[in-house]
Order: structure tokens, then sequence, then C-alpha cells
């Protein structure tokens, strides 16, 4: 339901390497659905059809943000299971309506929100570190992320109805990833600014400087959208424990690990993994006639999201990439905008 966001496509590629999986209809009132449909050997159709065919028993959401909750409520009704693209919705309010349809569900069917930078294999790898109390205590973790120079004036970051840009639509992927790590932060403080000298009000751009305040540990986050380099690869975790420190990188994919002494497998000193750098780049070279960004080239995290997706409506496995913590992402986005309204003071930030 929708099919003018890029990643639409992402995801039917890598359902489609899932044994049992058939992606067969989608539905969207833009003009560019046959093109879609066609080029991925799918039906074209109205909402009501795809909802009401028995066959279907799981839907894709990838519409404009403000209309993410409505198509998935319908789904949910409808009793099929859902995948909503990130950020899962325009504002808070979204986000908390579409808890309350999670909550209203029948049994079995599965929310998931379309968060996948989180399952990237150095994201998950540095997670089982920090809990196996390898680098010891965490006591501080600097993060940066970034949007594609010149994606700030785009349409899709800058839609009325959502409550931000490119903060919000592109700095959430990182923050998610922070929250799925470390949990959601007690307060935010935050400076959130354009540059005079590259944007005008017209545009959304959200510069960030952002500090998240835990009870015992602290996380600074950067971000901006002039990135010259690809989606996410210039995108850094760094934590810093009592016994080490990890080094997370996004695409490619990459670890740097120090621990300060022999610890089980991991030697005193650095230890290095890189993905090959033989890997697609990020985003596909041919015109993209469906939505006004590239596709994407390499869905590398596409691949265990929809595993996912699927084991948790095969099996009731755990869901991925959850609401409540696209609930909190929601929260702490509003918290910095907040902030800036109040130069920089602290917000507290609502529990889930």
């Amino acid at each position: 339901m929708g099919i003018t966001h890029p990643h639409a496509s992402a995801r039917v590629r890598a359902l489609r390497q899932i044994d049992g999986v058939e992606v067969v209809a989608a539905a969207d009132d833009d003009p560019r659905l046959k093109y879609f449909t066609d080029k991925y050997d799918m039906e074209p159709r109205e909402i009501d059809e795809i909802l009401q065919d028995e066959r279907i028993n799981a839907i894709m959401v990838h519409s404009k943000s403000k209309d993410m909750v409505a198509h998935a409520r319908r789904a949910l009704e409808a009793g099929k299971s859902v995948v909503v693209e990130k950020p899962g919705g325009g504002t808070v309010e979204d986000l908390l309506a579409l808890a309350e349809a999670e909550a209203e569900a029948a049994p079995g069917q599965i929310v998931q929100v379309g968060y996948n930078v989180r399952l990237a294999q150095s994201i998950a790898r540095a997670k089982e570190l920090i809990e196996s109390g390898a680098i010891g205590e965490v006591v501080t973790v600097s993060a940066r992320g970034a949007a594609l120079v010149g994606e700030h004036l785009t349409q899709h970051l800058n839609q009325p109805a959502d409550m931000g840009g490119a903060l919000w639509i592109i700095g959430c992927h990182m923050l998610d990833s922070l929250v799925h790590m470390f949990g959601a932060p007690e307060s935010v403080n935050a400076r959130v600014h354009k540059s005079s000298r590259l944007s005008d009000d017209r545009s959304r751009e959200d510069s960030a400087s952002v500090l998240l305040n835990y009870p015992d540990m602290s996380i600074t986050f950067s971000f901006d959208g002039h990135d010259h380099l690809e989606w996410f690869e210039s995108s850094r975790i760094c934590v810093y424990g009592t016994g080490g420190m990890i080094e997370v990188g996004i695409l490619p994919q990459r670890l740097r690990v120090y621990v300060d002494e022999d610890r089980a497998e991991w030697q005193a000193g650095w230890t290095e993994w890189t993905q090959s750098h033989f890997t697609p780049p990020f985003a596909r070279t041919e015109l993209n006639k469906f939505s006004e960004l590239p596709e994407l080239e390499n869905i590398s995290n596409f691949h265990p999201e929809m595993r996912g997706w699927v084991d948790s409506i095969r099996t009731g496995a755990p869901v991925v990439s959850p609401v409540a913590d696209a609930l909190a992402v929601a929260r702490i986005v509003d918290a910095c905008y907040r902030s800036e309204k109040d130069r920089g003071a602290s917000i507290e930030v609502a529990p889930a």
C-alpha cells in the first residue's frame, strides 16, 4: 500500500528471496503504480481489492508518513500483518495511534516498523559485545548520522504533515539504532539549525547536535544533511567502556574492537572486521521512475529485516523492530525540536 518510497522495491526483492513467500499486488493512487508493478511483476490493484483478498496475509505500507497509520489500521482490521516504513508516521501522535492499533490487533498479527539499520551485522555484534561485558561498563557513546547532500531539498523530506525534516526522516535510523543498543534516554538537550548559506525556510535541513541523557551514561549524536559520501557511509557509533571501546560502521559494515586485556576470544589491543569493499553501491544508477529518490542497490540490511518479519508471522518470534522503539524515536526527535525552541534546554522523554 503505497509505492513512491524507494524502499518499497528493496523489500519486494528481499521478500522474494525467502522460501514460500509471494509478493503479488500493489496499490497506490499515484499514476506511477503501473510502472512499478510492471517492473516488479505484480498486479496493480485498488486498496480494497488487496484488503479483501483472503490469500494475502501481510501488507507493506510505503505511503507518505501522514497516511501510514491509516493504511496500517485498515490492514490490521482486515486481518493482515503489517510492516510500516520508518518512521512509522508523521508525528508522535501517529506513533501513539500505531501502538494503539497494534494493541487492538488479533493474536498473531504482527506490526513491525521499517527500521533496518539496527539489523546491520556490525550493530548486532557490537550489541552482543556490550551486553557480554567485553569492554567493561559503558561510560559514553558518540554517534554520527547524515543525509545525502541535496536530499534536504526533496519533497520526501519536506512533507507539511511531518513534524520535522531530515533529522526526523533520515536521522531517525541512527537514533533507532541507539535505542536498540541502549534503550531510550531520560531526557534530551539539542540544538537543531539550518545553515543559512546552504538552505532557506523552504527546506527542513535539520543539522543537529543532540545530547541523550541516561542515569549513568551519556550519548552525543551529531547529524547534518550535507554528506557527499554514500548514504550511511560516514555514519558511526563509538562506544567507550571502562575496559575497551568499539567503533561501528554501517555501510560497508565495519567493527573495530579494543580491549585492555585478553578476554575470551578477544586479544588485548585492536581487532578489526570489515565487510567486503566489493559490496554493491547503496543506490542504483538507473533512473527511478516511481520515486524522486534512487532505488537501493545495497539491500543487505533488508534481508534480516524481512526474514525477521516473516519469522514473526510464521512462528511468533519477537518482532525485530517493534512499534515501542519507533515511538521512543519519535519522542526523542520531538524532544530535540522542543529543546531547540528553548535554546537547548533539557526536555524529558516520556517512557514507553
